[in-house]
């Protein structure tokens, strides 16, 4: 049987043991009051790509993205990276609020 090492396992990856990964992008940008497109321009990084990151939260963004996006905002990767636990999730599917 061959043993799976947690460190092996691919990083984006939506689904956690806690509940899912979730972008916080979107917070962020509003905050700095910068938009997908100059984040695109800042980060060097695909107008399209920012806009999926921006307006999707479950979309998570690969390891050099998120580098990207880090290195422009001047974060850590936990600050755009958020895990929403399970209630939480049940609390918005219920709601209807998505």
């Amino acid at each position: 049987m061959t043993k799976i090492s947690l460190s092996r396992m691919p990083f984006y990856s939506s689904r956690t043991a806690g509940g899912r990964l979730v972008n916080n992008l979107k917070s962020i940008l509003d905050s700095k009051k910068i938009s997908s497109f100059g984040l695109s321009k800042l980060a060097d990084l695909s107008p399209t790509t920012t806009r999926k990151i921006y307006t999707d939260p479950v979309y998570i963004p690969s390891p050099d993205v998120l580098e990207k996006l880090c290195m422009t905002l001047s974060c850590d990767p936990g600050d755009i990276l958020k895990i929403q636990g399970k209630i939480e999730e049940l609390a918005v599917v219920v709601s209807g609020v998505f």
